[in-house]
C-alpha cells in the first residue's frame, strides 16, 4: 500500500528501546511512500511514540500529545499515539484525548501505516514490541546504533510495570540479530549498543540457556564494528560465560550497565530484586580488572529507613561503579509497590538521592584523578569552531551515549565526527573528561 504524498513526523520519547522501534516505524513509512519530516508543523500526520515506565515519562508523553493536538486548531493534521501510553491506558486514552485520530499499543505497531487511512483499527490488546529489521531508518547521523535483542520481561520487580506494557520475555533469533548488525555496520555504524528490558536473559526462551555470550561472540566477528557495548544486564543472569566473552574479545567494550537498585537486602526483597547483586558485581570486577560498570539506584522506596539509605551510601563508596543514575521513587498506580506501607516523603527521597549522587561523584572523581596523563582512545562526535581553534566532544569505550558524560578536547584543527583519536586525560569538569590530542 502506498501512502504518498503525505508528510509524516514521528516524535520518539523514552529509552533507546523506543528509539529502535521508532526507527523501524520510520523505515516502514518510507517503504510505503510517505515523506518523513522532522518538524511537526510541516506534517500531515503526527505520530507520538510514547513511554510510560514512570510517572515523569507518562506526564511527558501526555504533554507531547497535547502539543501535537494543539496544531489541529490551525491546520488539517492527523495525530496518532503509539507505544506504552496506549498500552497503559487502553480504552481510557480516547476519554483523555478525544481528538486523537487513532492509537496502537506496544504489540500492534505493525498496523500503524494502515491505521493512518482506515485500513486498520485502533487497539492496545497484545503487549509486545516492534522488532522488524528489514525497513529500519536510522534517526541519527552519528556512527552508533542500538540493537534491541529482546522484548518484554519475566521479572516481577514490585516497582515496575514493564511486563504489563511489553509482555513476557521474547528473544530475537541469533541469525536475525547478526544479520541486522551486519547491515548496520555496512551503513557505517561503528558502535553497536545492545539493549532490551533485560539483555542478560537473552536466549533463555529460545535456546533454554542464557545465550548472550554466544550472541556477543558472533557480533564480535561482524566487520567494521569497533565497539560493542552492553546495557541493561540483570544481575542474576550474568553468567561466567558472559563475563569470559566480554574479557576475551577486543571490540566488546569493558563496560557493563547492570542496574542493582539498592544495597539493603530488606529493600531489595521488597523490590523483588536479587539480594546477591553485590556478589555478582564483585565477581565481575575481579574477573575483568579495569571494567567500567554503570548502575542505577532508587531512593525513597517504601519502607526505606535512614539505616537502609546509609547502607546504600556505604556500598556506593566502595567504588564498584564509575557511573550511576539515581532516581527518587514515585508510586506508579499499577505497580505492586504502590500498595506497600511505609511511604517515604519526596523531600526525604530527594535528600537521599543527593547523598548517593555526591558519593558516586566522589568515586568518579577519584578514578579520573588516577587516570591523569594516561592515554585514551575516543570517538569524535561533534566539532565546532571556537576562539582557540576547535571544540570537540566525543566518547571513550567507557562512555555510553548521553548518560555518561563526554571527552572534551580543544584542538587547533578540526576533527572528523565518527573518527577515532588518541588523547591524554588531563582532568575533569563534572562528568566531562578534559583531554589533549596526542600528536
Amino acid at each position: 500500500m502506498s501512502f504518498a504524498p503525505y508528510k509524516v513526523a514521528l516524535v520518539a520519547l523514552g529509552c533507546p528501546k523506543n528509539t529502535v522501534e521508532s526507527e523501524y516505524m520510520l523505515g516502514a513509512f518510507k517503504a510505503g511512500g510517505l515523506t518523513i519530516v522532522g518538524d511537526i508543523n510541516r506534517a500531515d500526520i503526527i505520530v507520538v511514540h510514547t513511554c510510560s515506565f514512570i510517572k515523569a515519562a507518562k506526564e511527558e508523553s501526555e504533554r507531547c500529545v497535547e502539543q501535537a493536538l494543539s496544531l489541529k486548531k490551525t491546520k488539517d493534521v492527523k495525530v496518532f499515539v503509539t507505544g506504552c501510553l496506549p498500552q497503559l491506558l487502553k480504552e481510557e486514552i480516547l476519554k483523555i484525548f478525544p481528538l486523537i485520530d487513532g492509537y496502537l499499543g506496544t504489540g500492534d505497531l505493525k498496523k500503524l501505516p494502515e491505521l493512518f487511512f482506515g485500513a486498520a483499527k485502533s487497539c492496545a490488546d497484545a503487549a509486545g514490541g516492534l522488532n522488524n529489521s528489514k525497513n529500519r531508518l536510522l534517526s541519527s547521523p552519528l556512527p552508533y546504533a542500538y540493537l534491541k535483542i529482546a522484548e518484554g520481561c519475566n521479572h516481577k520487580c514490585s516497582f515496575c510495570i514493564i511486563p504489563d506494557l511489553r509482555g513476557t520475555y521474547k528473544s530475537r533469533t541469533l541469525n536475525s540479530l547478526v544479520e541486522e548488525a551486519g547491515a548496520l555496520a555496512q551503513a557505517g555504524i561503528k558502535e553497536l549498543i545492545i539493549v532490551a528490558q533485560d539483555t542478560s536473559s537473552f536466549g533463555i526462551d529460545l535456546y533454554n540457556r542464557f545465550s548472550l555470550d554466544k550472541l556477543l561472540s558472533k557480533l564480535s566477528a561482524v566487520k567494521s564494528l569497533k565497539w560493542i557495548r552492553l546495557m541493561y544486564a540483570y544481575p542474576s543472569s550474568v553468567t561466567d560465560g558472559l563475563i569470559d566473552v566480554i574479557k576475551e574479545y577486543a571490540n566488546i567494550c569493558r563496560y557493563m550497565d547492570i542496574p542493582v537498585q539498592h544495597a539493603s537486602k530488606k529493600i531489595l526483597s521488597a523490590m523483588k530484586r536479587p539480594v546477591n547483586s553485590a556478589a555478582v558485581i564483585k565477581k565481575i570486577k575481579s574477573k575483568i580488572p579495569g571494567i567500567t560498570l554503570r548502575t542505577s539506584f532508587i531512593t525513597g522506596f517504601p519502607g526505606e529507613t535512614d539505616k537502609d539509605a546509609a547502607e546504600l551510601v556505604d556500598f556506593v563508596k566502595e567504588g564498584y561503579f564509575r557511573f550511576a543514575g539515581v532516581f527518587q521513587y514515585c508510586d506508579q498506580e499499577k505497580a505492586a509497590s504502590s500498595k506497600l506501607k511505609g511511604k517515604v516523603s519526596q523531600r526525604i527521597a530527594a535528600a537521599r538521592r543527593i547523598l548517593i549522587e555526591n558519593a558516586q561523584y566522589g568515586v568518579f572523581k577519584s578514578e579520573i584523578d588516577s587516570l591523569k596523563n594516561t592515554e585514551i582512545e575516543f570517538m569524535a562526535e561533534s566539532c565546532s569552531k571556537s576562539d582557540c581553534g576547535y571544540a570537540v566532544k566525543g566518547r571513550s569505550a567507557f562512555h555510553a551515549p548521553e548518560i555518561d558524560g563526554n571527552i572534551v578536547v580543544s584542538h587547533c584543527s578540526p576533527l572528523i565526527a565518527g573518527n577515532f583519536y588518541k588523547a591524554v586525560i588531563k582532568g575533569n569538569n563534572g562528568y566531562d573528561i578534559k583531554a589533549l590530542i596526542k600528536e
